[in-house]
């Protein structure tokens, strides 16, 4: 159940960072939590509760997305936990996964307004650019922040 609510407030943090409101009726939004729940326990895939002095804190999701990588998909904190470094010590620990045959690299995607995960990810040593995510809105676009990258201007 506590991870179910770490899976709603993860997306509502989310949500937030773009101000977007959330559209869902709760019987909705909980069948949308099972179903992540269930994704990210799933084959090729690690879901990972974090305990801080024996209390459950948070997740960690990682997901194999090719023969020689893992993606660190999602971290989640709670936020009376956040600026303790829980969430350095559990990505540290989910870079064991370099211990599974064949893995060569762990991969993240960070939301770019995102700016405290950015400078923890690039803190832990995650300074290689090797994609860049594009995101096209289908309706209202709530990114009131602009970035230039290579030459160009994004919404962030």
């Amino acid at each position: 159940q506590s991870t179910l609510k770490r899976i709603e407030a993860f997306w509502g943090f989310h949500r937030d960072l773009v101000q977007k409101t959330q559209e869902q009726q709760p019987d909705e939004q909980e069948r949308l939590m099972m179903q992540d729940l269930e994704n990210w326990t799933s084959k090729d895939h690690w879901l990972f509760v974090i305990l801080q002095d024996e209390q459950d804190v948070g997740f960690v999701h990682l997901q194999r997305i090719g023969s020689i990588v893992v993606q660190l998909e999602d971290v989640f904190v709670d936020e009376a936990m956040r600026g303790q470094g829980i969430a350095s010590q559990a990505i540290l620990l989910a870079e064991q996964a370099q211990k599974i045959p064949g893995i060569e690299a762990m991969t993240l995607q960070v939301v770019t307004r995102n700016e405290a995960a950015l400078r923890l990810y690039h803190k832990l040593g995650y300074d290689t650019m090797s994609m860049v995510t594009l995101r096209k809105e289908f309706g209202e676009n709530h990114r009131d922040r602009q970035a230039e990258f290579l030459g160009m201007t994004f919404q962030i």
